[in-house]
């Protein structure tokens, strides 16, 4: 039974929302002989047409001086089975139905104006599978004895929080145990208020000044909507907490006693003094964008819940933890790390070791502080194993979703087959090289696919025009802006007033432009947004009808994700990927089943990865001095539970990478000392004069400070560019296209790293020449290179081990955007290192048999480059990763040496020092090989494609060897000898 305030809300929703249709029947609330059901309401709701209502409502309440008293309303029925329920056999996201509200800047759009989209869709031939999901009805059932606080009940209930979803209950409980906890359910389920109100309840007990929690968001703008979301609450407090004073004023007496009385006569369930400890609870946003004044606001007020990122964490609140003092670190007792799925890879293991300074930082104000972490993620098929590497906690495990979700349509679609000669604009970014970009058809004929850009922009326009809202997502910057450009275009000739609907949203707009971007979103004044993965995760955007994903996500986790952000908890939806000439894409595409019931694979990171633990020790030595003889030693040495996928096995020795972060940062022949050893109390301390936290970047590969683009002769800047590999993305002669427009650069400054361009108007586009060697390294104990690990497979051996890859830029050439045509090609006689490091790698030898007598000695160099392409373009298909992740390169036989033949093919973590992915495919080795030789035979070309040996980068140094790629992989798995 709701409470009285919630009655009064929903039936005020009721007659504002009114309308006799179906949707709207299905959405508002229930009014039924005094007694009220209203749908719970989640503050993770993306909709803020019900802020309005809400607010209007209880406006309403308090002018008809009704009592706001809970009735039990967040204490769900207990249940013994209280955390079972069906186990998910396909994608539910989630989300609050807007309810058939109207207004000026939005149009609603139905189940049946989607499902005619989506029957449309389907009856043409570049549909290759479609299948609808089916909607999930709620649960909220909760664990036995579980009860929220009947204070924040009653506040809650005024923001809008009526019910809890069962994982929601489990995930609270959990976390007020004194445990960790990891809440990995699908998009929009709510999981904010799995730690919102443990938190809330921390603040309102006695001892709620020495409680504190610090939440953690991937983004800014995450972090901005949730401090929205949580003030709602604590402005919700004051309200009611005024409402009350105001009724006592009334009522005379003031005596403490008569106070009581009345308390207990007309608000049984409230405790005035925590609800006035949640009226004055303290929060801000402390990050990059808050100024110094407001920090030092911040510090001195004692604020209890600060929201920021990683990033601000790493470079100013650790480094300066002294100025906030032992009053915030030594009392906290919440870390909430949301998206926590995102942190993956190499960003993911630079989080762990954050994460890791974090709680040495807290234990040096005080030993007894002990504060536990509420994760949120995606769907991942490893959340507690993830969840231990990233904060040392082994945490209670929630992922059954009790939320509701809607119906969605999920649409894979082929771009159709073009005439050979004209190449579409987009295209050209997607394949870097002429040679990659067509094959051969049975009988001989040029064939080629129409770009899946050029693809997107006609079903934006088409959505558009439908008045479906979306959100589109690719895999580049310079994509999005494509995407957008040309969705305009498309509406222009027919629609001009639908053009302005249409815009992209990536990295490298400042923030100004962003909120903007997301504000337009929200009220409804773009319909179509071309995004990278920023809007992956929940930034609140309003309602959604629709996403388009150009090129298969390379993760289940990311297509869930992404498709989740569309029709949330009512309604139907749909999700429409859009397939790349890419291996990855033509698995899917030639098994769409498989696509629709793609699970989530393991989340990779690997926070005892050598180089970023040499780069993070000397932080934490700034912070706090190491003292290894204690549990700074155990802190950062990897356990077997926490290794590295498939290292348990394979790498007995886990004190190396620790032992030789220290010795580099103490300084060698080869690395600059960072780091002294306190002999008096024998600790390591950071050196004097020395800052490291300035060097790390925690969201890319170290390589230095970034490069700058600067528009001639102006100076202003155009763009900043990662420093890892930028020298094979700016050189004189590259055409960079930002911000909407193209630049071609005319100088570069090395010393300051500096590239100077001037506007560029032609239809042209540049790509480099390039060429990558590797090393395999011999044992080495001082270096941290352990013996090779090898075994056997199929019809060869397989080796895991380290390797050192120089990636060299040779030259370039430049094209016609339009028609792909060849401009000018330029060999540079001296080549450009881009980028050279250490890393991990899996690579095997050729058998002789395919060497020596199946495969041309002409042609063994297509032939295995073949191979390594179609390879690295499948592993995302085996491990949590982005195809970038991981690359190939190849060795011939050398024609003066004698004995076996030695034609290898490396597949290798292009992040320094790896971060798993090498194990992940050392494991999967035959199954991946399968894969490719599938891939190849189900291909349709006849000699070569992007979708098959001509994947990626270096998709030309394949050629046409199709033929021989496919004897070289039936070598390796033996398949040959059956035949």
């Amino acid at each position: 039974r709701a409470s009285p305030a919630a009655s009064i809300a929903a039936r005020e929703v009721a007659t504002m929302r009114g309308g006799d249709d179906d949707g709207d029947a299905r959405s508002r609330a229930r009014v039924d002989d005094g007694a009220t059901t209203t749908r719970p309401l989640s503050l993770d709701d993306d909709d803020d047409d019900d802020d309005e209502i809400f607010h209007i409502a209880f406006e309403a309440a308090k002018k008809r001086k009704v009592s706001a008293v809970p009735d039990g309303v967040l204490t769900p029925r207990p249940s013994a089975n209280a955390c079972e329920s069906t186990p998910e056999t396909s994608y539910g996201g989630t989300t609050k139905s807007t309810g058939g509200k109207k207004s000026k800047a939005r149009v609603l759009v139905e189940d049946g104006d989607v499902r005619a989209f989506v029957s449309n869709m389907s009856a043409k031939p570049q549909c290759v599978g479609v299948k609808w999901l089916d909607r999930r009805e709620e649960d909220n059932t909760s664990p036995p004895d579980f009860e929220v606080d009947g204070t924040l009940a009653a506040v809650l209930a005024r923001c809008g929080t009526t019910r809890l979803y069962s994982h929601q209950s489990a995930a609270i409980k959990a976390a007020r145990s004194g445990r960790s906890v990891v809440v990995s359910t699908p998009t929009a389920s709510g999981k904010s208020i799995c730690y919102v109100v443990p938190i809330f309840e921390a603040i309102m007990d006695e001892r709620s000044k020495q409680s504190k929690a610090l939440l953690m968001f991937p983004l800014k703008a995450l972090a901005n909507d949730q401090l929205h979301k949580m003030r709602r609450v604590v402005q919700a407090a004051q309200e009611f907490k005024y409402e009350i004073d105001e009724r006592m004023k009334k009522h005379g007496d003031a005596t403490a006693k008569a106070k009581k009385e009345f308390m207990k006569l007309n608000f049984p369930d409230i405790d005035m003094k925590r609800l006035e400890r949640l009226a004055d609870a303290k929060l801000a946003v402390c990050d990059g964008d808050t100024d110094e004044a407001a920090k030092k606001q911040i510090k001195s007020q004692g604020t209890q819940i600060i929201l920021t990122n990683p990033d601000s964490l790493h470079h100013a609140m650790l480094p300066g933890h002294r100025t906030w003092g032992k009053k915030f670190w030594g009392s906290l007792r919440y870390i909430v790390l949301d998206e926590a799925h995102t942190h993956t890879g190499v960003s993911g293991s630079h989080v762990a070791n954050v994460l890791r300074r974090l709680l040495r930082v807290c234990a040096s104000w005080d030993p007894t502080t002990r504060p536990e972490f509420i994760c949120t993620s995606a769907t991942i098929s490893n959340p507690v194993q993830h969840i231990r590497r990233l904060t040392t906690r082994t945490p209670v495990c929630v992922d059954i979703s009790g939320a509701p979700s809607g119906e969605k349509a999920m649409i894979l679609w082929q771009p159709p087959e073009s005439e050979a000669g004209g190449m579409s604009a987009a295209t050209w970014f997607q394949q870097p090289n002429l040679a990659s970009l067509s094959g051969e058809d049975a009988s001989g004929t040029q064939r080629q696919r129409r770009s899946p850009y050029a693809e997107a922009a006609d079903i934006v326009a088409d959505l558009v025009r439908s008045k479906i809202r979306c959100l589109v997502f690719v895999s580049a910057r310079t994509l999005a802006e494509t995407v957008s450009r040309d969705a305009k275009a498309n509406l222009a000739k027919k629609n001009p007033e639908l053009a302005s609907k249409v815009d992209s949203y990536r990295a490298g707009y400042n923030q100004v432009e962003r909120r903007k971007l997301e504000r337009r979103l929200q009220n409804g004044e773009i319909s179509a947004l071309v995004c990278t993965s920023a809007l992956e995760m929940g930034i609140d955007v309003g309602s959604l009808d629709a996403t388009v994903h150009v090129g298969v996500p390379e993760t289940a986790s990311a297509m869930w994700q992404q498709a989740g952000r569309a029709g949330r908890r009512r309604g139907a939806s749909v999700a429409i990927v859009i397939a790349c000439e890419r291996p990855l894409d033509y698995h899917y595409v030639t098994r769409p089943g498989e696509l629709f019931e793609r699970q989530s694979e393991e989340a990779l990171v690997d926070p005892h990865n050598s180089a970023i633990l040499e780069i993070h020790l000397p932080c934490a030595a700034k912070e706090v001095a190491l003292d290894l003889r204690g549990d700074d030693a155990v802190m950062f040495t990897a356990s077997r539970d926490d290794a590295a996928p498939g290292m348990t096995s394979i790498a007995p020795n886990f004190k190396a990478p620790l032992h030789l972060a220290i010795k580099r940062a103490l300084g060698s022949s080869t690395s600059a000392r960072t780091c002294v050893f306190n002999k008096t109390t024998k600790t390591i301390e950071c050196a004097p004069n020395v800052y490291p936290h300035r060097s790390v970047m925690l969201r890319g590969v170290q390589s230095g400070e970034a490069w700058k683009l600067l528009e001639s002769p102006s100076g202003s800047l155009v763009e900043e560019i990662e420093g890892h590999r930028a020298l094979a993305r700016l050189y004189v002669g590259c055409v960079f296209i930002a911000r909407r427009k193209a630049f071609i650069v005319q100088r570069l400054d090395i010393e300051n790293r500096i590239a100077h361009a001037a506007p560029y108007e032609k239809f042209e586009t540049t790509q480099t020449r390039e060429r990558t060697e590797v090393e395999v390294l011999a044992p080495d104990p001082e270096q941290g290179v352990g013996e090779l690990v090898s075994k056997n497979c199929a019809a060869t051996r397989v080796h895991l081990g380290d390797i050192v890859v120089s990636e060299k830029v040779l030259g370039y050439a430049r094209s016609d955007h339009k028609t792909g045509k060849l401009l000018h090609e330029e060999i540079w006689k001296t080549p450009v290192i881009a980028a050279q490091y250490r890393t991990r790698a899996v690579f095997f030898n050729l058998p002789d048999e395919v060497v020596n007598r199946r495969v041309a000695a002409d042609a063994l160099r297509e032939a295995t480059n073949g191979v390594a392409n179609v390879c690295g373009g499948l592993v995302a298909s085996i491990a949590m990763c982005d195809t970038r992740d991981v690359a190939g390169a190849t060795q011939l036989p050398n024609p003066n040496e004698t004995g076996p033949a030695a034609a290898r093919i490396f597949l290798y973590d292009t992040t320094p020092g790896g971060i798993g992915i090498a194990e992940k495919v050392f494991e999967n080795c035959e199954e991946l090989w399968r894969r490719a030789l599938e891939t190849l035979k189900s291909c349709g070309c006849a000699s070569g494609c992007p979708s098959c040996v001509q994947a990626g980068r270096r998709g030309r140094d394949a050629g046409f060897a199709k033929r021989d790629s496919k004897i070289v992989l039936d070598g390796l798995l033996g398949t040959w000898l059956a035949a």
